[in-house]
């Protein structure tokens, strides 16, 4: 699409520039969002000066249709490291676990990644306001797998995060952040659905 549109911009004498997200709302409110730019590096750096006040990190990707497909792989496996995650916490407090206490060494191992930061804390409190929703999670889960599906790919992580965040959606939990995600997982969560804030 975004390489149709390009063409068409030119055909009237424009040019376009895809500029994909890579953030959340906390930091388009601050201006500091990560934008990822695919298009004519000509367009790219005539639209620079205004991307800058808009992002703090600005990263040319290529040509038309790349930025798009970044975004989807940062997507794809942020939304596998945050089912991960819902998975290693639900697991924990199974054991009997304190999961203040995992968290802790889950940051100070091989266990760390972003979304415990983002999304731990959310997980264990069961607080899912939503900054990302898990229906743009299994929407974004779906991109990912279909462009891996075109090339013969196979995603068997991607696929069964996909199921998970279709789930929610399925089961009217697709507004809530996709930390919601552990609502699935935590042993004594999903009996109660209804309850999920």
């Amino acid at each position: 699409m975004e390489i149709d549109l390009e063409k068409l911009a030119e055909e009237a004498g424009a040019q376009t520039l895809e500029a994909c997200m890579a953030s959340s709302i906390t930091q388009a409110r601050e201006g500091k969002l990560y934008l990822m730019c695919g298009g004519k590096e000509e367009a790219f750096r005539k639209a620079e000066p205004i991307l800058k006040e808009l992002g703090s990190t600005i990263r040319f990707i290529g040509k038309a249709g790349q930025a798009a497909k970044v975004k989807a792989l940062v997507n794809m496996v942020m939304n596998i490291n945050t089912a991960g995650l819902a998975e290693g916490l639900a697991l924990g407090a199974a054991l009997g676990l304190d999961l203040e206490m995992l968290r802790q060494v889950f940051s100070q191992t091989g266990a760390a990644s972003r979304v415990l930061e983002t999304d731990g804390e959310d997980m264990q409190n069961r607080e899912h306001s939503c900054f990302f929703s898990a229906a743009h999670a299994a929407k974004d889960s779906g991109i990912a797998v279909d462009l891996a599906r075109n090339i013969g790919l196979d995603l068997p992580l991607a696929q069964a995060t996909k199921e998970q965040y279709d789930r929610m959606v399925k089961e009217g939990l697709g507004e809530l952040d996709k930390s919601g995600i552990a609502e699935l997982t935590f042993k004594d969560r999903h009996k109660h659905s209804g309850d999920h804030m």
